[in-house]
């Protein structure tokens, strides 16, 4: 997870490092948001690079729900921060062994996000 500290600027990349040694087995990516009341959208935009070094091998633009048409936020806890999990990439096969980067930026209309408290990669 990387702490936003309630603020994500577009000018701020998250950068997730990982290896990949074994090319036969399929990885499923997830993503992890946490969010507070401070945060005024019920969508969250998301554009994505995976890179094996520095070569681009994968761009996406994501969009994600995180409230219903009430309101009322998806994601579980207790109080005011809300965690929800987002599925990237399922069943995903690796070409290559060694060193990948997930990057990632917000795509809202905003210059600066509030209410976005923490991001994570998970792969499994």
């Amino acid at each position: 997870m990387k702490s936003i500290s309630n603020t994500w600027s577009k000018k701020d990349t998250l950068n997730f490092n990982f290896k990949i040694e074994n090319t036969s087995v399929k990885k499923n990516i997830n993503f992890v948001v946490r969010n507070n009341e401070d945060y005024q959208f019920s969508n969250l935009y998301l554009f994505i690079k995976l890179k094996q070094g520095k070569k681009v091998i994968s761009t996406d633009t994501l969009n994600y729900k995180l409230a219903d048409k009430t309101g009322k936020w998806l994601g579980s806890g207790v109080g005011s921060i809300k965690e929800i999990y987002f599925q990237y990439k399922r069943n995903f096969l690796f070409s290559k062994t060694g060193d990948y980067t997930l990057s990632i930026v917000q795509g809202m209309r905003k210059d600066t996000l509030k209410g976005i408290i923490d991001f994570g990669v998970n792969i499994e």
